[in-house]
Order: structure tokens, then sequence, then C-alpha cells
């Protein structure tokens, strides 16, 4: 369940189960919100792509909504 770099794969997972693993295995988070031009929806929050910080120990979690209203 690691991708290489030796970060967990998040993806599809909702941002406050992310932010939990990712703070269980001792790293940082960082959480970057994406949604169309128009009004964000205000569903649930899913983890859409996920990068490793050039600082080596933050996780950059790209989310968006779970449901588009």
């Amino acid at each position: 369940m690691s991708q290489e770099g030796g970060f967990p794969d998040l993806l599809a997972n909702h941002l406050d189960d992310a932010v939990r693993l990712a703070k269980e295995l001792g790293l940082s988070t960082r959480v970057v919100i994406t949604a169309p031009p128009r009004e964000a929806s205000p569903g649930p929050l899913r983890v859409v792509r996920q990068r490793l910080a050039d600082d080596g120990q933050t996780l950059e979690l790209t989310v968006a909504a779970e449901v588009w209203a």
C-alpha cells in the first residue's frame, strides 16, 4: 500500500482518514482543495492526488468533493 519513495497510497481516501494515516506514519500534510469554477459541492472530500513535497516530510494531498451537485 505504499508508492515508490516510501509514502502511503492514500488516493480515494476521505480527507480525515488520509490525514490520520499520514500522521501515524510521521508525515505532516498540506491540503489543496480543487473544484470547478462554479461553486464547490459541500460534500465529503476525497484524495484525488498526492505528492511528497520537496522537504521529504510533507505529504501534499489534493482533494475534491465526492459528489458534485
